[in-house]
C-alpha cells in the first residue's frame, strides 16, 4: 500500500512558503448545514477560491429539514426564527421575501406556541377529562416535558440552571417561514458553486498538525480498503499529479482529509462543523492525533439530546374550531418522581399534541413532541406502531372511541441518524459556557492559548466580527507549526446562541472570519 511521504525545508514561514507555491490557501468545511454553508459563503465573498464543502448526506441543510406534502411545508427540524432585532436568519428571510405570507398566528411575541396562539389549550387527563386551564397553571410541573422538549434534554434535572443563564434571547417576535426554512439554506448556498459542495461525502479522519509531528510528512494509510488518492512527492496514484491542478507540488500540507471512500483530501485548514453529538461517539477515531484533554473534557460535559416531532394527518379535524392543542395529563403521575419511562411506555413523554394553523395552508394536522430516551425509543418503532400508539392515546385523553388513525405520519429521527446523534445542544449540569469556548478553540494550539478562551462569545447578531487571535498570529519562529488548522463551529460552540439557527450561522461566519483575519494582507496586495 502507498503512503504519503513529503519533504519540505520549513526554515521561512511556512504561511508564506505554501502560498507562494498554490497561490490560494485551501480550505475544507465538513458540514453543509447552517454553520459550513455560512463559513464558505463568507470566505468565498472575501476571495478565497479554493473552498470544498463535504457533506456526509445527500442533502444540505444539516439539522434544518423540510418536507412538502400536498400544499404544505413541514418542518422535521429547525421552525422558529427565534428573535428578530439584529438576528441574521430574520434578516435574511425578510430581505428575501420568506416571510410576507407568515400570518399573525405564525409570530409569537411570548412563550412559543407551536403553531398558533389563537384559540385555547384544552387539558385532558388519561381517562378523558378535561381539566380547567386555571387549575392546570397552578402546577408548574406539568410544563417540565415541554420545557424539556424545547431544551432538548431527557429531564429539566439534566440542566444547569447556572450556565443556562448564560443564553441569550434575541428581542422581537419568534417567526415560522411558510414556504419552509429550508429556503434560508438555499438562500446561503446561492452563493457556493455547485462544484464546492460535495454530497454523500463522509469524512472518516481528521489529520492535523502533520508538518510539525513529522518533519518529512505524515505516512497516512486510509482504515478502509483499497488504495485511493494517496498522495507522494511524485504525485497521485502512478505517479500523476494530484487533482491535475498542480497543487500536489508542495506536500507539505498541515491537514489531510480522510473520506470514508479511501479519498484523501490535503488542506490548509478544515473547519469542522459536525454536532456536538457525533463528537461525543466519534472525537477518539475521528481526529489524528487526537483532541487535547480539555477539549474532549468540554464534550463530554456539554449536553445534547434528542427532540422528535411526529405529525399526524386526519381527513377531518375531530377537534373543536377553537382549540389550538390537546394536552395530556396523566393523573397516575401526580405522585411520580421520575420522568423516566420504560421503553414498552415511550409514549407517555409525549404531553400533548398542537392544532398547526391555518388549515387552509396545513390541512387538518396535528404535531406532537416527544424528547430524551423515550424518543430514541420511538424512533425504532414503524410508522404504523406510532400511529396506532398517537391514536389509542388520542382516543384515551378525548374519550372518544371513535377518532379514526390518520391518513398520514410524518416524523424525525434525529437520535439515531448517524450524521447527528441528537437535535440540538444544552448546558448539561455540570457544564458552563467556558466548556463551550473550549469547544470552538481552533487547534493546534499555542502556549497562550491553552490558558486563553477564544472569541466565539463575542460575536453579536448580524454582523461578520473580524476575530482577534493573538495567541494564534504568523510567527515566523514558529517553525512548521500553521496556526488554525483545525476549526471548530455550529450551534453547539456559541456561548450566547447554542441549540439556535442564528447560533449555527453566526459560529460559521466566526470562523470564516478568523481565516479572513489571518490571510488580509494576501488578499490586499492581490495577484
Amino acid at each position: 500500500m502507498q503512503s504519503c511521504e513529503s519533504s519540505v525545508d520549513s526554515a521561512d514561514d511556512p504561511l508564506s512558503r505554501g502560498l507562494r507555491r498554490r497561490g490560494q490557501p485551501r480550505v475544507v468545511v465538513i458540514g453543509a448545514g447552517l454553520a459550513g454553508l455560512a463559513a464558505a459563503k463568507a470566505l468565498l465573498e472575501q476571495g478565497f477560491t479554493d473552498v470544498t464543502v463535504l457533506e456526509a448526506s445527500s442533502r444540505i441543510g444539516g439539522r434544518v429539514e423540510s418536507v412538502k406534502l400536498g400544499h404544505a411545508t413541514f418542518e422535521l427540524g429547525a421552525t422558529w426564527i427565534h428573535g428578530s432585532h439584529g438576528n441574521p436568519i430574520y434578516h435574511l428571510a425578510e430581505t428575501n421575501g420568506l416571510l410576507e405570507e407568515t400570518t399573525d398566528g405564525e409570530r409569537s411575541v411570548g412563550r412559543i406556541s407551536l403553531y398558533s396562539k389563537n384559540g385555547v389549550a384544552c387539558y385532558l387527563t388519561n381517562r378523558g377529562c378535561r381539566i380547567p386551564k386555571d387549575v392546570v397553571e397552578e402546577f408548574s410541573d406539568l410544563y417540565n416535558e415541554v420545557e424539556s422538549c424545547e431544551s432538548s434534554s431527557h429531564s429539566m434535572d439534566e440542566v444547569s440552571l447556572s450556565a443556562f443563564g448564560e443564553w441569550t434571547e434575541i428581542p422581537g417576535a419568534h417567526h415560522i417561514i411558510p414556504s419552509g426554512f429550508m429556503r434560508v439554506v438555499e438562500l446561503l448556498a446561492e452563493g457556493i458553486p455547485p462544484h464546492a459542495i460535495q454530497l454523500g461525502k463522509p469524512v472518516r479522519c481528521v489529520h492535523w498538525d502533520q508538518a510539525s509531528a513529522r518533519p518529512r510528512g505524515p505516512e497516512i494509510e486510509p482504515r478502509g480498503e483499497g488504495d485511493h488518492n494517496h498522495y507522494s512527492r511524485e504525485g497521485g496514484p502512478g505517479g500523476e499529479a494530484p487533482l491535475g491542478d498542480g497543487r500536489g507540488e508542495d506536500p507539505q500540507w498541515p491537514v489531510v482529509v480522510e473520506c470514508e471512500d479511501c479519498e484523501m483530501i490535503p488542506a490548509d485548514h478544515v473547519i469542522v462543523t459536525v454536532s456536538l453529538g457525533v463528537l461525543k461517539q466519534q472525537h477518539n477515531s475521528f481526529f489524528h492525533p487526537g483532541l487535547p484533554a480539555e477539549k474532549v473534557a468540554a464534550i463530554h460535559r456539554l449536553g445534547i439530546g434528542t427532540t422528535d416531532k411526529i405529525f399526524l394527518e386526519f381527513e377531518e379535524p375531530f377537534w373543536g374550531p377553537e382549540c389550538n392543542s390537546l394536552q395530556f395529563v396523566w393523573e397516575d403521575e401526580a405522585e411520580s418522581r421520575t420522568l423516566t419511562y420504560p421503553p414498552e411506555l415511550w409514549y407517555r413523554k409525549i404531553c400533548g399534541f398542537d392544532v398547526l394553523y391555518p388549515p387552509e395552508r396545513y390541512g387538518h394536522v396535528l404535531s406532537g413532541w416527544i424528547c430524551g430516551e423515550e424518543a430514541l425509543v420511538m424512533e425504532r418503532c414503524d410508522d404504523e406502531a406510532v400511529a396506532e400508539i398517537c391514536t389509542e392515546m388520542l382516543r384515551q385523553f378525548t374519550g372518544n372511541p371513535n377518532i379514526p388513525k390518520p391518513r398520514r405520519i410524518l416524523r424525525s429521527s434525529w437520535g439515531s441518524n448517524p450524521y447527528f446523534r441528537g437535535s440540538y445542544s444544552y448546558t448539561q449540569v455540570g457544564s458552563s459556557g467556558a466548556d463551550v469556548e473550549r469547544l470552538a478553540k481552533p487547534l493546534p494550539y499555542t502556549e497562550s492559548s491553552k490558558t486563553a478562551h477564544g472569541s466565539s462569545s463575542e460575536q453579536q447578531p448580524g454582523h461578520l466580527l473580524s476575530s482577534k487571535c493573538p495567541e494564534q498570529s504568523l510567527d515566523p519562529n514558529r517553525g512548521s507549526i500553521k496556526p488554525m488548522q483545525v476549526l471548530f463551529s455550529g450551534e453547539a460552540t456559541h456561548r450566547k446562541y447554542y441549540s439556535t439557527t442564528h447560533g449555527a450561522l453566526l459560529s460559521g461566519q466566526r470562523e470564516a472570519a478568523r481565516l479572513i483575519e489571518m490571510y488580509q494582507d494576501l488578499f490586499q496586495q492581490g495577484p
